[in-house]
């Protein structure tokens, strides 16, 4: 979808760049029969399990006890289980909260919503607010935070709010949804801030607050296994309080990111099988938001950095008038690179770049191999790259001593 929104709004605007067009109009079933398609050929056959020796079954599973799972009729086995059941939306206990859809179904909805609000200013919020802007939803962000992707550094999340601003979304930020009223296609979010009463109406509006593993979807609650913040409890192992039973993805809750999930999918069924032999490794997981343009963030943030007691630099680059930017009409962005006070070692990298979910790659390469900054600063770029004013901020000469945020 946030493609089909970048698509949309380049067709709109393609005079500038010497081609003329008609009048774009924007076609909602294409699109969704797009995403259909898409996840359709993306998801793998049971055969590509079966021909390891797997045997599949393609049916809701529940636990009978702790070593049995009840599947399509079908009892399983287990001397050692792992559960990769994935989460759910959170939907917050607001009256009115039938009236709403969650991040699971707006994706698909059988018609395009000229306003909606989203409730929520964290990851699945932003990257909504922004395709559906694109696409020419008037979108209204709500969050309880005072600023949006509270993860981030202030000025980073900042940085990306305000382009969303440009292309029309609201946000009302540090505020609270009280209830939700209207019917269907025309539901009130009422909201409170700064002391205030705002009544805020939209075609659709989507909780976007979060996702959590819901314990009771495979049975697990049953079992007493130990929930953490957003998933089962589990070790460096993935092992979960019953020894047997391992956890990964979402049902661990570490970390909620699709590579982390397959990372910890192939750990917690090798520890199963041969008895804890390797320990998950969180210290360098590079991460994007699907915003336009993305943001992309690994390692310490300033923040995190001066919580910590270290002692580092900071270097902070608004590459809005680079060349690549200007010649491709994406022109905004903004980095932050935080180093080593002493080595001058990487430490951690935010940025927001119409091409973040690669260059953010290439810095936890420079983390995890210790590069310094005299290192990278001596490597030759394209020109013009989105790469190219990365790789010049690494240079010492743009660094400054790290002050409180």
């Amino acid at each position: 979808m946030v493609r089909s929104g970048r698509v949309h709004q380049l067709v709109k605007n393609a005079a500038t760049f010497g081609t003329r067009t008609g009048e774009v109009a924007l076609d909602w079933d294409a699109i969704v029969r797009r995403q259909h398609e898409i996840v359709r050929e993306l998801r793998p056959p049971p055969d590509a399990f079966e021909r390891s020796g797997a045997t599949v079954y393609l049916a809701d599973a529940r636990f009978v006890d702790a070593h049995t799972v009840q599947a399509d009729g079908s009892r399983v086995h287990g001397e050692k289980i792992v559960i990769a059941a994935g989460s759910e939306p959170v939907v917050p206990p607001i009256p009115g909260r039938e009236l709403a859809i969650t991040s699971d179904a707006i994706l698909f909805l059988p018609r395009f919503p000229e306003s909606l609000v989203l409730v929520g200013g964290g990851v699945v919020g932003l990257e909504m607010a922004g395709a559906f802007a694109d696409l020419g939803s008037r979108v209204t962000v709500i969050g309880r935070e005072p600023e949006i992707l509270p993860a981030l550094d202030r000025d980073v999340a900042a940085y990306i709010r305000t382009l969303l601003e440009r292309r029309g979304v609201v946000f009302h930020l540090d505020a609270a949804v009280e209830r939700l009223s209207g019917r269907a296609g025309e539901v009130t979010a009422h909201v409170t801030r700064d002391g205030r009463e705002l009544a805020i109406t939209a075609a659709q509006v989507c909780l976007a607050v979060g996702r959590r593993y819901n314990p009771k979807r495979a049975g697990t609650d049953a079992l007493g296994l130990e929930m953490g913040r957003l998933g089962l409890r589990v070790s460096e192992h993935l092992r979960t309080s019953l020894p047997h039973i391992y956890a990964a993805g979402d049902a661990a809750g570490n970390q909620q990111l699709t590579p982390t999930a397959a990372y910890e999918g192939k750990l917690a069924a090798r520890n199963a099988l041969e008895g804890d032999v390797e320990r998950v490794d969180y210290s360098v997981v590079p991460q994007t938001i699907f915003t336009t343009p993305e943001v992309g963030r690994v390692g310490l943030t300033h923040s995190e950095a001066l919580a910590r007691g270290v002692a580092c630099h900071v270097a902070r680059h608004d590459t809005k008038g680079a060349s690549n930017g200007r010649a491709t009409g994406e022109d905004a962005g903004y980095l932050k690179l935080v180093f080593d006070g002493a080595t001058e070692k990487v430490l951690g990298v935010q940025m927001v770049s119409y091409a973040a979910a690669e260059l953010i790659q290439l810095a936890a390469l420079a983390i995890r191999t210790g590069a310094d900054a005299r290192l990278l600063s001596s490597q030759l770029s394209i020109h013009p790259s989105h790469g190219e004013r990365l790789i010049k901020i690494f240079g010492h000469d743009h660094h400054e001593v790290c002050e409180p945020e």
